[in-house]
């Protein structure tokens, strides 16, 4: 496989298979793993699957985007069933801008599944043939799969905004898509949450209580994340100091962002520099 190293974890993809059940367990419903994103195409015949209680329909040519933390379950498939999946966390492509816009992650969240035009099918299947191959060499950096990589998410994000798709929100779902907008805008800057439930005018208490109701994890939680998204993102691609990194986050000091780095990674800014 390709020399991933200490990143093994945080990429993996499958040869064509007709075993669906090593994705969607049979019997009982499983979570897929917090922390990563399964890209599944379709490759031939059609299956019947659970997600979250709802079922659905996964027949040939059917890109599945599938977020962390969903409840999976195998009902039937075709004898010809066949398909295929990666598997990243997002930690794998840090070196990368933020990919996901929230209009993106919505349609995701609420319609995971898209019918791909013929077009759209043989330019998925030529980036799933190329990248496994890549993969399958032990020789291959790890730089050259996370190029390959980030192209195909562009792909899949430009194939998810293309279609017109209508989505019922509940007033909850829409406070938390326009929250993660506006983190996505400030995160860098405001670590309040009164400043984000102004903004989306409601009290701070009804913003927190939305976001854990519906994301399963609190204000705090998401605000630490984007910034160590950050974090990671300069210490590996830039020349920026670790005091410049810590003025750019709007920490008070070097030492403040040092202690909040090693609080989550376990590395200081330098060692977790050094390692990357």
């Amino acid at each position: 496989m390709c020399n991933l190293s200490d990143e093994s974890k945080q990429f993996e993809m499958t040869p064509p298979s007709s075993n669906l059940s090593s994705l969607f367990p049979t019997g009982r419903a499983v979570r897929n793993p917090l922390g990563k994103v399964y890209f599944v195409v379709i490759l031939k015949g059609k299956a019947m699957v659970r997600i979250d209680g709802k079922s659905m329909l996964l027949p040939e040519r059917t890109f599945l985007f599938l977020p962390p933390g969903h409840l999976l379950l195998r009902l039937s498939c075709t004898q010809d069933f066949l398909f295929q999946y990666l598997s990243f966390s997002f930690d794998f492509l840090s070196d990368f801008p933020l990919l996901l816009k929230a209009d993106i992650s919505n349609q995701v969240t609420n319609a995971p599944c898209l019918p791909m035009s013929p077009e759209d099918f043989s330019l998925i299947k030529m980036y799933y043939h190329f990248i496994y191959h890549r993969y399958s060499d032990a020789e291959c950096p790890s730089e050259v799969i996370k190029g390959m990589l980030f192209s195909l998410v562009l792909e899949v994000c430009r194939m998810y905004s293309g279609r017109n798709i209508s989505v019922e929100m509940s007033r909850q779902d829409k406070l938390v898509d326009g929250f993660f907008s506006l983190l996505h805008k400030y995160c860098t800057q405001e670590r309040m949450a009164a400043f984000y439930a102004s903004r989306l005018c409601i009290s701070d208490k009804y913003l927190m209580r939305s976001i854990k109701k519906q994301t399963g994890q609190t204000f705090h939680y998401w605000m630490a994340d984007f910034i160590l998204r950050e974090a990671k993102l300069m210490l590996r691609s830039t020349d920026l100091s670790v005091t410049e990194i810590a003025d750019k986050l709007s920490f008070p000091n070097s030492s403040s962002f040092a202690r909040f780095f090693r609080k989550y990674t376990g590395f200081s800014p330098v060692q977790f520099r050094n390692e990357a």
